[in-house]
């Protein structure tokens, strides 16, 4: 494992396209490990290139100002509220108790894990996405997923004043030998990128957070009936 703790170094790390997400390897249509191996997420050059801009197109379809309305007075814990908010705001059915479960479930597997509901839950959302092709159907539960976890503790940090980058950790997985800074990396070596305590909580470069604004505008959202200000995850 080889960590980088420096700022320069970690865009560094982040621009190189040798370093990416740790591949997931596919499973049956519909399955946890499909849709990890189907979103942009996880994904690497041209596959990469080109779910990343289905996902972009579908968040440039959403209108902040509404998003930011949505997410205000709405009832439940943050999690509900946020994918309840977004859903909304991308045209999707209104999420029900069960699918905000489930997304609830695929979020807590999405880095891994082989909890059988997961794939059960995945069955279930698919439908809702309002997609005929299946890989943006997936995309679409990525996109809420994203979400899910990182706004919400967005929005604690603001409550609570705490000001705690969402997303402390990256990692990445050299595709071939390279180098970051004089450092060099061997094909295959782990790599964690300590980015909350530098401010890339939201990345930098190509895979940079396309929702930045909208995680932004949700989390405005749900604290304006609150005396607190949104802290900067910076």
């Amino acid at each position: 494992m080889v960590t980088f703790t420096a700022r320069a170094d970690i865009e560094t790390a982040l621009a190189d396209p040798l370093l990416v997400p740790l591949p997931a390897e596919s499973g049956p249509e519909g399955s946890m490990a499909w849709l990890r191996a189907t979103v942009a997420r996880f994904a690497h050059g041209t596959v990469h290139a080109r779910r990343r801009a289905y996902v972009e197109a579908e968040l440039a379809r959403i209108d902040g100002n509404e998003l930011r309305r949505l997410a205000t007075g709405r009832f439940g814990d943050d999690r509900t509220r946020v994918l309840r908010a977004l859903a909304r705001a991308m045209r999707l059915p209104e999420l029900d108790d069960a699918a905000i479960d489930a997304l609830c479930t695929v979020a807590a597997n999405y880095f891994g894990g082989e909890d059988p509901a997961a794939d059960d839950a995945v069955k279930l959302l698919l439908p809702l996405m309002r997609a005929g092709d299946p890989e943006q159907a997936a995309n679409r539960v990525g996109i809420l997923i994203q979400a899910c976890d990182a706004t919400a503790a967005l929005i604690a940090a603001a409550r609570d004043g705490s000001g705690k980058p969402p997303v402390q950790v990256m990692r990445r997985v050299a595709l071939e030998a390279t180098e970051v800074g004089t450092v060099e990396i061997p094909q295959g070596a782990s790599v964690l990128l300590e980015v909350g305590p530098v401010g890339l909580t939201f990345g930098s470069g190509p895979r940079a957070c396309p929702g930045r604004e909208l995680a932004l505008a949700l989390a405005e959202g749900a604290l304006a009936e609150s005396p607190e200000s949104l802290a900067s995850p910076q």
